[in-house]
């Protein structure tokens, strides 16, 4: 059943908090999620340039990784595959006014890389983060949607397709706009106060800024009696690699969950930039 916003008994938001860590530690301690990370740490973190050339020629592109890596992974590509080109740097070691040796850039060649799509072999390790299914949180959702009001932030809806690859929804914080894509209720209210998480505590850290919105997520739905853990968990899980991340940023998710709930409960919002102590 759907929590009702403004009626019955409530879980407490420490205790909400306490079971979203233990959640999440658990999947980090798993072989499989050892195993999930032993293999992401191969693939490279492409440039910004060098992503556009790989979604441009492979729009289909989930992980790409060079011939040779590949095999190190126990797949191969397959015969007749086209590579996709890359710019790849030349560095030479070269001796800066401090007398120490350096690599430095001195150019860019063309490298090539495949899609795992273009190979095949043994599967790789994947960390499932499904969609969440279910049509409980309408209550919610309108609240949020109050909220944003409220916050000045225009909250809009978009079929999946329009939305980057991967993704349910988006926050822009110069528009002041949240896109979120047409799914299950569930999922759309558990997407809406994902993104309104970015809105209250942005960090500059990536990790971070997402372990902390998909903590609000969590609390705030669960508050209201909607239960995100599946998607959850993984979520925070793929982002806070490390476990200190997440131990970081527990505080920010419990004072901004708190400001949040207080926002749907109608609340006067307090502005963006004093919602957080810890702000950067």
């Amino acid at each position: 059943m759907e929590g009702r916003l403004n009626r019955g008994k409530e879980p407490s938001q420490s205790d909400i908090l306490q079971r979203f860590e233990e959640a999440v530690s658990a999947i980090q301690d798993s072989e499989s999620f050892r195993r999930w990370l032993d293999v992401s740490a191969k693939f490279p973190t492409y440039s910004l340039g060098n992503q556009l050339l790989i979604a441009f020629q492979r729009p289909d592109a989930s992980f790409v990784a060079g011939f040779h890596t590949w095999l190190k992974l126990g797949r191969h590509v397959l015969k007749g595959e086209k590579g996709i080109a890359i710019m790849v740097p030349h560095r030479r070691k070269v001796t800066n006014d401090a007398g120490e040796e350096e690599q430095r850039v001195t150019g860019f060649g063309t490298g090539y890389v495949f899609a795992l799509e273009q190979t095949d072999g043994d599967p790789l390790p994947q960390l499932a983060v499904p969609t969440l299914e279910g049509e409980v949180g309408a209550e919610l959702w309108d609240g949020l949607g109050r909220f944003a009001a409220r916050e000045g932030v225009r909250v809009l809806t978009a079929p999946l397709e329009q939305l980057p690859r991967q993704s349910m929804g988006y926050y822009t914080p110069a528009k002041k706009e949240i896109v979120v894509g047409q799914s299950s209720q569930r999922q759309m209210t558990k997407t809406l106060a994902h993104e309104l998480g970015h809105h209250i505590a942005r960090f500059d850290d990536r990790a971070e800024n997402e372990c902390i919105a998909e903590g609000i997520a969590y609390v705030v739905c669960g508050h209201f009696g909607i239960d995100t853990g599946e998607r959850s968990f993984p979520y925070v899980a793929g982002w806070a690699k490390d476990k200190a991340v997440l131990k970081k940023v527990l505080g920010t998710i419990q004072t901004a969950s708190a400001a949040l709930i207080e926002g749907v409960r109608g609340a006067q919002p307090a502005s963006p930039n004093t919602h957080m102590e810890e702000r950067r």
